[in-house]
């Protein structure tokens, strides 16, 4: 019998990115919306939750995460829903640099259909947002987002209340909006990151609204006068 070796390794492969958006009429440039979805949504979801927060005149851009799941309570029936995600790899670095090539692709795709490089402000809910903030610090092409909007997502778990003797925060303006009654982003964890984002960002506030894992109805006004002011 001869011996043999197990040999291991990891290669990229590429994967579809759809995008769906709403793009203003005339000849821009305008400023961009660029909107990531939760665990198991969809683009167009996204989009509909987008319309109603974006300023008017933005180029409001969905992106669809490039990775597959079921819609979670559909998995064993018969209408079952797909639904899709920026990564769950045990392997952190594989998740962050799905989502960062994601946001790249599509700020370039905004770009080419009128968007201005210079106007972009970033949304998520839930799953993106630590992924959003950690891109948000080490901004795409080095341009600093106008803005970030994290809607009941986290921080980066490996942030704290220290950070580096030279690292100079960032002119990125940040919204985060938790919901009271969230299970995964309960109160006592939440309450922290308004002063470690304020560590890394210029201008952060934090605001809580009734509800639990859900994107607040009632928060929609003031995300828009937060982008229309810093967008």
């Amino acid at each position: 019998m001869t011996s043999s070796l197990t040999v291991r390794g990891t290669l990229a492969v590429s994967l579809p990115l759809h995008v769906v958006a709403d793009r203003p009429s005339g000849t821009g440039p305008w400023p961009i919306v660029l909107g990531l979805h939760g665990y198991a949504m969809t683009g167009e979801s996204m989009l509909g939750i987008l319309r109603r927060l974006a300023p008017e005149g933005s180029l409001v851009v969905s992106l669809q995460g490039p990775q597959t799941a079921l819609a979670p309570g559909t998995e064993g029936t018969s209408d079952r829903k797909p639904g899709f995600h920026w990564g769950v790899s045990p392997d952190p670095e594989e998740n962050r640099a799905c989502h960062r090539e994601s946001l790249l692709r599509g700020l370039d795709w905004a770009i080419a259909n009128f968007g201005d490089p210079s106007r972009v402000s970033l949304v998520g809910f839930s799953q993106p947002c630590s992924f959003n903030y950690r891109v948000g610090l080490a901004p795409l092409r080095g341009v600093p987002f106008r803005a970030i909007v994290a809607i009941c997502g986290g921080i980066p778990g490996d942030w704290t209340d220290e950070v580096p003797a030279l690292h100079k925060r960032l002119p990125t303006a940040v919204l985060h909006v938790s919901t009271t009654e969230d299970p995964f982003y309960p109160r006592e964890r939440v309450d922290l990151f308004e002063r470690r984002l304020a560590a890394r960002f210029e201008t952060v506030a934090h605001r809580y609204y009734g509800g639990a894992h859900r994107v607040p109805s009632a928060a929609f006004d003031e995300i828009r006068e937060f982008l229309s002011r810093n967008g």
